[in-house]
């Protein structure tokens, strides 16, 4: 078989991979993160502004692939799960085409399937259409480019602008990407050959930064123009600055630790396979290859520790490296003894097998056992959001179309199921809370957001960071308050065993003071009094 012929059919195999493993997956519920990207894309179609009319921290890049997600002919869950599943189908084949550079055709090809196993793994959250999986796109792409700017004569100067473009679109979805445009930046004078090495980098450094900046600057024009620059700085720079200063040393480690030990149910055999393949690569005297990866571990550990809360999806971030040094270790480990005496192309099998069986052990229930409510409560212990499409139902039943509610919570998914606009600008209450030197400030502007909008329906969802002794209870005493003189309970939400939840419609003259009515009660939805009623 020709080999351009061979390379196609090994990259149509990964897509047939990442859609075997992801397609049973796609009706999950959508998770906390998901519910304000699915918010904010559908206000989209209303002609709101992220930041200016919604507050978020994340860039704006995820917002309008989820709208373009919604406008696709399918049930929107199943829509946003999609186009995810597009992303990392097209990630894992420019993974293998950025593989064949320095490696095999085959282990380039374990490489971007062990990519794909990985990707999707639930534990690390890798079912939903995250940032990261977004961000992971155009960053490798961003690395092709990169080496083909290092490599050509001609043509360079064009693709050193779009490497930069795509750590521009990179960036777009997620601040951390910005690290690997400047691990490029110091590479490059070990990848280009020619003699002026200096030369060649400053001219990387300059035509990359310009097609980054282009992104930059399009983004920043555009938000100027719509009246949403300084809500688009204050929100995705200067509050992210604040947040990721707010976890002390020994937080973070222990965040970190309960994080690993996760991960490792899954990672652990990649892990030692990675270990081999870095010291391989260091050894070879491949000087390129082995400081790209060594250096794009290490950018990809500084971004998914920059927060200090290590959630598990932020790992997603080294899993390209992670499996191209981990394919390098299971080429080399091919090269040992007992592997040599192997009938021919069963050692390759052994360490493919090897390398996909702790999350292929993982993913079987996902994929074969759990329905999609089962599988949202496996990967999200003590969260409901497979629940919350029927909470919503209830709220979109009580609630006026158009009208505005207002949810005492951090669970934006449940106004892109129920269909209502929030009666404040902040979906979720996080950014009220904290060390934030301007969170009562914040408080007092949602509290007259929500009085001015006079919402009809108010659900309480409250998280326990709005009791924690140490932050500005303000807004938790004035929405109490609120609530208790306006609304009476609707329905409760009511916890049941095995991590479940079921919906308990009461009286209307139940007091609305929900927080004192038992443990067993996590939410409720509050219907105005009749003589408040808009």
């Amino acid at each position: 078989m020709r080999s351009g012929t061979s390379t196609i059919l090994l990259g149509a195999s990964l897509v047939l991979i990442v859609v075997a493993v992801r397609a049973p997956l796609l009706p999950i519920p959508l998770e906390r993160d998901e519910g304000e990207y699915a918010y904010i894309a559908w206000r989209l179609g209303y002609n709101e502004l992220p930041y200016r009319d919604w507050f978020d921290q994340k860039p704006p890049a995820v917002f309008y692939v989820y709208r373009l997600a919604l406008m696709l002919p399918f049930d929107p869950i199943r829509a946003i799960h999609f186009v995810a599943l597009l992303f990392s189908a097209t990630s894992a084949c420019a993974l293998f085409f950025l593989g064949l550079r320095f490696m095999g055709r085959f282990w380039a090809w374990l490489a971007g399937a062990l990519f794909a196993l990985l990707a999707v793994d639930p534990f690390v959250q890798g079912t939903a259409a995250n940032t990261e999986l977004f961000m992971l796109c155009p960053l490798i792409l961003s690395q092709i480019a990169f080496v083909r700017a290092a490599n050509r004569q001609k043509k360079a100067v064009l693709f050193m602008l779009l490497a930069g473009v795509l750590a521009g679109v990179a960036f777009m979805f997620k601040q951390v990407a910005i690290v690997n445009w400047l691990l490029m930046i110091a590479l490059y004078p070990i990848f280009v050959r020619e003699e002026d090495r200096l030369r060649a980098a400053i001219s990387f450094a300059a035509w990359s930064a310009m097609g980054l900046l282009t992104v930059l600057g399009f983004v920043v024009l555009y938000f100027f123009a719509h009246g949403g620059l300084r809500d688009f700085v204050d929100n995705v720079f200067t509050h992210n600055l604040q947040y990721v200063g707010a976890v002390p040393a020994s937080a973070r480690f222990e965040y970190c630790w309960a994080t690993l030990t996760t991960l490792a149910r899954t990672q652990a055999i990649v892990w030692l396979f990675a270990a081999v393949g870095l010291i391989e690569l260091l050894k070879s005297g491949k000087a390129t290859w082995s400081s790209l990866l060594t250096g794009w571990l290490i950018t990809s550990v500084i971004g998914a520790s920059a927060s200090g809360y290590f959630f598990p999806h932020y790992f997603q971030q080294l899993l390209p490296p992670l499996a191209l040094v981990a394919a390098a270790g299971a080429d080399r480990l091919h090269s040992v003894r007992p592997f040599k005496f192997l009938p021919h192309g069963s050692g390759r099998a052994v360490l493919a097998t090897t390398l996909a069986i702790l999350p292929a052990v993982t993913l079987w229930p996902f994929l074969f056992r759990y329905t999609a409510a089962e599988a949202v409560r496996r990967i999200y212990p003590g969260d409901f959001f497979a629940e919350m499409p029927n909470f919503a139902q209830r709220i979109e039943e009580v609630t006026p179309p158009k009208k505005p509610i207002f949810i005492f919570g951090s669970e934006p998914e449940l106004l892109f199921y129920a269909h209502r606009p929030s009666a404040t600008r902040y979906i979720f209450l996080f950014p009220l809370y904290g060390p934030y030197g301007n969170a009562r400030e914040k408080q007092l502007a949602a509290a007259a957001e929500v009085e001015s909008a006079n919402p009809p329906t108010t659900v309480y969802f409250p998280n326990l960071l709005f009791f924690t002794s140490g932050t500005d209870q303000y807004f938790t005493d004035w929405s109490r308050s609120y609530m208790e003189q306006n609304f009476y309970v609707d329905t409760l939400l009511i916890a049941g065993e095995f991590g479940a939840a079921h919906l308990l419609n009461v009286a209307s003259d139940v007091q609305a003071d929900v927080s004192r009515a038992g443990e067993a009660v996590i939410g409720a939805i509050l219907v105005r009094k009749s003589s408040e009623a808009p």
